[in-house]
């Protein structure tokens, strides 16, 4: 284990090239990098090119790709190509161009080049309407579909502009561009219902009246895209000149306008796509990347990095908002990304250089940050970057490059001081350069400088020094592991974490102990990471594996301390602390090797942050972490610097959609499943009599973190007890269901064990036959009474008639054959010594249940009873006394097992036993149960008593292909506890 933690920590100054990225001083440094997630044909996807986006009533996202319509869960995809037998099965032909939901999203309107096709999300059908063409209107793809406030369907196919007509149900050509030579691109509607039409010639209105486009400006100009803005005003994307926002068009005045370009920071001209995101910023696609306007400086544009963000690429043809505020981005080549703003709250960045290993704060507005090779001074308000100051040091007589870990600032002597693998250094500001001052060759990893201006030298192998810089000389030293963190008490004592333990350390006695070594709360011998007072009045320890603790201090001349683990059942409790940070609010914000964690001021609740919510994906450096003045955290990790206030961090209620995704029915009279709803979210499911099983699939819609959630399911009526399952098995079956009503619940849960209230209900009512129905079950019951009293009443007449001798010989043969019958079925099923069923019989049952196993799956398990050195009794005491003892056992053995079990006596002093039922775990219980009894029963035999035990092996029919397997497979375990010393159940 040690080992490995040093190997973890060592990684702290291996990690990544430098690279030098001076942010700056605009205000496009601190916006919030947003961090998608991405999703192309590897994941499931039909085909690499999304060039639409819409959602539909349900959550579901769909897609348009070149090989048709895509819809997705977070988990799965669903494709709907060409029609094969049925147009209403597919689309007319398989390259899709445009998607958009009817205002009530119960509906999908999908643009192609062979027309517009509708599609019903309740049926997965479709309708097929082609675009009208003649000599003058070609057929062409469908560029652009927009629906406006009144539900109307317009549709732009290259020159001509169409709308639907819900009377004759078809599209209806409205007008034409009359320019031969040019196309429409886009189409708007206003809140006075005038309709505008973008084209590669300039901007055009349509007067309604004469069904005619009229230029309206802009003549001559190429433009891609237009989109009405909440202020109703207009933004209009262009080929070449990038993008404007018209605020006054609908009064045709186009003389005020501000334009974005490549000049302004637009990473292209070339404009494909505008989205207005609800917090009041604007997303730009274009044909070099992702751009967004912030609502707060409109001025500055951020572009998005693909390496940073995770985009699918930089060529971006959609963007959609969904309902719940997720972004979602087409690509032309390489799938769709996915981004919830919500999520994304934090800034990390390499604002000086990757893996900042160490922190420390300067000024209110100013950080001292070591890189592997440099220290640089980073004011993070103005964003002025000072450096770097060279780790070129100069040690016994040659210059060489040195790894740097710990940066400190002591403010008594404005000093700062290092830790670096050649020893300890101090900053000259004369010569703004790096002086190894001590300590020389000994690799340190954390220092500290108590109120006497002594530095406390935390090493990798050498133990703790600490030095006096105005005597130039060690005063102290403690051969300890590694060190982490140093954190003072008073101005003699210091709390020092290691690898191997947390100690308490006081540089004038020289004393040191091992604060864990006689603490029952706190694991001895732990990896301690970190140390830090809190403003509760105690100290947070953090640790590798073990969690995280509150140290409170009881005693100040001789400290004892007692430990209060934090949520030990946590996950944070697997992580390796890096960091943790006591905000204003009490909270703590803990970096780990995954991300950053946090607790709440009540130390009841954690969330974690990930990759999805622009934290470092490769983890935070041990102890790289301060918080500044004004509440300001940073900590550093091997992609740079993460930065946010806690007040900043809305974490939001994690609230997904459980979605019953798929259901299918086995009738049988049928050959196969039928598929009865593929797409849409049903409430109630009837089955009848013929309805012998059913399968529910379900998904929870969290497009960013589908592979981090779990569920539970019940199906009340049947079962009330909660199943678990996580998102690769997120279906159950049931079989053959008594008639009646039940509700199938299934929630969903993420990974801070936080259940989603949006659970999903499917009611369920089986029919019963018709027969089984109170009136005919009333019907035939009166009948056959009716019918049996006939019967019994011409019985009776004919049996007066028959004479006495008769009857009496009848009595006698049928005593006699009863007789006869009851002999033979014993002979045959029953074995004569101990009355148990025979093998025969045994045999007959345990393939009755593999029957009911292959048909119902009802499960079985096999226990295999053996008597121990059974041999030895019968030598011992004779074999009557042997065949005593085994009719004992016996029936030790069959009254404690349940009715439904079958029990045989299976040869010599062999038993077999079938349980139905029961897995393998509850198999083993069962046969504890029977071994305990044995071993505690004293069997008086013939004057004798005579002590026995069994030995017992377990097998589970699930495991074997047939009950001949599953005995071998339990008779090779009763060998093995027969080898292993008897009087043991194996399993």
């Amino acid at each position: 284990m040690k080992f490995v933690v040093v190997r973890f920590l060592v990684t702290a100054t291996m990690l990544f090239p430098i690279i030098f990225s001076f942010a700056a001083t605009s205000r496009a440094a601190d916006f919030p990098m947003p961090v998608f997630k991405s999703f192309s044909i590897e994941e499931g996807l039909s085909q690499v090119s999304v060039l639409d986006i819409a959602e539909d009533k349900n959550g579901y996202i769909w897609l348009a790709t070149q090989s048709g319509l895509d819809r997705f869960d977070g988990n799965e995809f669903k494709h709907f190509g060409k029609w094969q037998k049925d147009k209403s099965d597919g689309l007319n032909t398989v390259t899709t161009f445009q998607i958009e939901s009817s205002l009530d999203k119960e509906y999908l309107w999908i643009g192609s080049i062979a027309g517009v096709s509708k599609f019903h999300i309740e049926t997965a059908t479709f309708e097929h309407f082609p675009i009208s063409v003649s000599s003058e209107i070609k057929a062409g793809s469908i560029k652009r579909i927009k629906i406006d406030k009144s539900g109307n369907v317009w549709v732009i196919s290259g020159r001509a502009l169409y709308r639907f007509s819900t009377l004759l149900n078809k599209l209806v050509q409205i007008a034409v561009l009359e320019n031969v030579t040019s196309t429409l691109t886009d189409i708007v509607i206003d809140r006075n219902s005038h309709v505008w039409l973008s084209s590669t010639s300039g901007l055009y209105k349509l007067n309604s009246a004469f069904n005619t486009l009229e230029l309206q400006q802009l003549a001559g100009k190429k433009l891609t895209l237009m989109a009405l803005a909440a202020d109703e005003s207009l933004w209009i994307g262009t080929g070449a000149n990038g993008l404007c926002r018209y605020p006054l068009f609908t009064n045709n005045d186009f003389s005020a306008s501000t334009c974005f370009d490549e000049i302004n920071g637009l990473s292209s001209n070339d404009v494909l796509n505008v989205l207005f995101q609800r917090n009041g910023n604007i997303w730009v696609a274009t044909s070099s990347g992702v751009d967004i306007i912030p609502a707060k400086e409109a001025s500055e544009i951020v572009s998005l990095s693909v390496s940073r963000s995770n985009l699918a690429n930089n060529y971006i043809t959609s963007l959609y908002q969904t309902d719940a505020g997720t972004v979602v981005a087409g690509s032309r080549d390489n799938g769709f990304s996915i981004y919830h703003p919500v999520l994304a709250n934090f800034s990390t960045s390499a604002v000086i250089s990757n893996n900042i290993s160490g922190i420390a704060t300067h000024t209110d507005s100013s950080l001292w940050l070591a890189t592997h090779d440099n220290l640089w001074h980073y004011n993070y308000q103005s964003g002025k970057v000072n450096g770097p100051y060279t780790s070129k040091i100069k040690s016994e007589g040659q210059v060489s490059s040195n790894k740097l870990l710990t940066v400190h600032y002591d403010k008594p002597s404005d000093s700062v001081w290092l830790s670096t693998r050649a020893g300890l250094a101090k900053l000259n500001t004369a010569t703004e350069k790096l002086d190894l001052v001590a300590l020389e060759g000994k690799a340190g990893y954390t220092l500290n400088v108590d109120a006497d201006g002594d530095v406390w030298y935390g090493g990798y192998s050498d133990g703790v020094f600490v030095y006096r810089p105005s005597e130039n000389r060690v005063i102290r030293q403690w051969p300890i592991s590694l060190t982490t963190r140093i954190v003072f008490e008073d101005n003699e004592s210091a709390w020092l974490a290691s690898i191997s333990g947390l100690y308490f350390a006081n540089k004038f006695t020289g004393e040191i102990r091992n604060i864990g070594e006689n603490s029952t709360n706190f694991p001895d011998g732990a990896v301690v990471t970190w140390v830090s007072r809190s403003i509760r009045g105690g100290y947070w320890v953090g640790t590798q594996a073990n969690g995280i603790y509150f140290m409170v201090v009881e005693d100040n001349d001789e400290p004892t301390v007692s430990f209060t683990q934090i949520e030990a059942d946590s996950y944070l409790s697997n992580l390796s602390i890096g960091a943790i940070i006591e905000d204003q609010e009490n909270a703590l914000w803990i970096s780990t090797t995954v991300g950053i964690a946090h607790i709440d001021s009540t130390l009841s609740s954690i969330s974690y942050f990930g990759a999805q919510n622009g934290v470092s994906e490769s983890g935070y450096y041990i102890g790289s972490a301060v918080k500044t003045g004004d509440d300001t955290i940073f900590m550093g990790s091997p992609q740079g610097l993460t930065r946010f206030k806690p007040t900043d961090i809305k974490q939001q209620p994690w609230s997904p959609k459980v979605n019953i995704s798929h259901i299918e029915i086995i009738d049988e009279h049928s050959k196969g499943a039928e598929n009865l709803f593929p797409s849409t979210n049903v409430d109630e499911l009837v089955l009848n009599s013929d309805n012998v099983s059913f399968s529910v699939e379900f998904a929870a819609l969290d497009f960013t973190r589908a592979n981090e959630v779990s569920y539970a399911y019940k199906l009340s009526g049947f079962d009330n007890r909660w199943r678990f399952t996580d998102h690769r098995r997120r279906g159950v079956t049931y079989t053959n269901l008594d008639p009646g009503n039940y509700t199938l619940t299934i929630r969903a849960m993420n990974k801070e064990k936080v259940w989603s209230p949006n659970e999903a209900n499917l009611q369920i009512s089986i029919v019963p036959p018709w027969w089984e129905k109170p009136v005919w079950r009333s019907a035939i019951f009166v009948s056959a009474f009716l019918l049996l009293t006939l019967l019994v009443w011409w019985r009776i007449q004919t049996l007066k008639h028959r004479s006495v001798a008769l009857a009496k010989m009848v009595e006698e043969k049928t005593k006699d054959l009863e007789d006869v019958v009851e002999k033979l079925t014993l002979i045959s099923s029953q074995d004569p010594l101990t009355g148990l069923k025979n093998r025969r019989y045994f045999t007959s049952r345990a393939h009755e249940a593999w029957d009911s196993y292959e048909r119902y799956a009802q499960a079985f398990s096999l226990l295999i009873v053996d008597i121990d050195w059974f041999k030895q009794i019968n030598d011992t005491y004779g074999h009557h006394v042997g065949d005593l003892v085994l009719v004992k056992v016996a029936e030790l053995l069959r009254t404690n097992l349940r009715n439904s079990d079958v029990i045989c006596r299976w040869g010599g002093e062999e038993f077999l036993i079938l349980l139905p039922q029961l897995n393998v775990h509850e198999c083993y219980w069962v046969g504890e149960k029977l071994r305990k009894s044995v071993e505690k029963a004293s069997f008086h035999c013939e004057g004798y008593d005579v002590n026995v035990t069994i030995t017992a092996g377990i097998a589970d029919i699930r495991e074997s292909d047939s009950v001949e397997q599953c005995i071998h497979a339990a008779d090779k375990k009763l060998y093995k506890g027969k080898a292993d010393g008897r009087n043991a159940v194996v399993k």
